[in-house]
């Protein structure tokens, strides 16, 4: 109830800051004719609240993708509101539900290609949700100028413009909060070139030496326990540096030191927006059924499991098959394989693809 609460007082206080800032930018007839506009348009203007709030959230988080874009980055989720849609294994877009208010608020989910120029890239990635928000406001007040005075539809324009207007400032300004920088504080951190941009970079150059393919055993692991190590880093890269440890442990077989790492992370869980922890929590069943054969430990891990437009394709069949495979319940292993097999080639972990084959394999045979 918190949630849904904190989720309609954003609504609500969005349209007041579009209608207050439409009332601030009209002319003085257009004020005096908003200010008395027919009843059942006050009501329309009400009701249109919420599409206002998704059109403006959408237009930022579509600029973040256009921008990824420009820059190779690879789309793997698109979040606005209730709406989400995803990469489809086969290729294509497919629709979700977004179930986690926590994301409600817009998420683009994009990873680049290559590391080279990884903090330019990624400061354009960052600037394309405020520039797309800032193009929206212009274009709002250029047409709403060309409608005749005291129309509603001028008027909506307006209330439409500065309420994207807001989303600008909003996202523009330096702050932390909820797990999640704004895009201004990222901007500004990879601007300045400092530890916390450095701790980016790594995360960001970790997340391409996944996505290309290359073994967990090479990722550069006392590059990632220097930026853990550092206490002038926020406290999330530092967990996210542990995580990335974490699977280079499992590289070099090295099952204690994964398991100290990976119990570390899931402790600090609140470190991160907690629409994200679902696949934290596949990621430990997996863990506990694969490389540590603790079937009730497993089990206890995908119960905390809550769905997310995070969460991979290939994460929920993979966390199944191997809980069932510990059980012995070959029937239940074999009916998950044809899912983990098409959302393998779409899997952001593709170093993880070769092991996950050869689990497949083995089950079959």
């Amino acid at each position: 109830m918190k949630k849904i609460l904190s989720f309609a007082g954003l609504l609500i206080m969005g349209g007041m800051i579009g209608y207050l800032g439409a009332k601030f930018f009209l002319s003085g007839s257009d004020t005096e004719t908003a200010s008395l506009l027919p009843g059942n348009s006050k009501a329309y203007l009400i009701l249109l609240l919420p599409l206002m709030y998704l059109l403006v959230v959408g237009i930022h988080e579509l600029g973040h993708v256009v921008a990824g874009k420009t820059q190779n980055f690879d789309f793997f989720g698109l979040t606005v509101g209730p709406f989400s849609w995803k990469p489809k294994d086969s290729g294509g877009i497919r629709f979700a539900w977004n179930k986690s208010l926590n994301l409600a608020g817009g998420v683009a989910m994009m990873l680049p290609n290559g590391d080279h120029r990884l903090r330019q890239r990624f400061m354009w990635f960052a600037a394309g949700g405020p520039l797309a928000s800032l193009l929206l406001l212009g274009f709002c007040f250029l047409i709403g100028n060309l409608l005749p005075e005291g129309t509603f539809l001028r008027f909506l324009l307006f209330a439409l413009g500065a309420f994207s207007g807001a989303i600008f400032i909003a996202t523009i300004l330096p702050f932390r909060a909820g797990g999640f920088a704004s895009d201004g504080l990222r901007i500004i951190n990879f601007a300045r070139n400092g530890p916390t941009a450095a701790a980016d970079l790594a995360g960001l150059q970790a997340m391409t030496h996944l996505r290309s393919g290359r073994p967990h055993e090479d990722l550069p692991a006392d590059s990632f326990a220097a930026v853990a190590a550092d206490t002038s880093i926020p406290a999330q890269q530092r967990v996210t540096m542990d995580y990335y440890r974490y699977l280079h442990a499992l590289g070099v077989n090295n099952i204690p030191q994964a398991a100290a790492l990976l119990e570390s992370v899931m402790g600090r869980l609140d470190e991160y927006p907690p629409g994200s922890h679902g696949g934290f929590y596949l990621e430990q069943a997996i863990f506990e059924a694969q490389y540590r054969k603790n079937l009730a430990a497993a089990e206890a891990a995908l119960a905390q499991y809550e769905d997310s437009p995070f969460t991979e394709s290939l994460s929920l069949p993979l966390t199944r098959a191997t809980i069932a495979n510990l059980r012995g319940d070959r029937a239940a292993v074999l009916a998950e394989i044809p899912a983990i097999e098409a959302a393998l080639p779409k899997s952001m972990d593709q170093s993880r693809v070769p092991i996950i084959r050869q689990w497949v394999a083995d089950w079959k045979a």
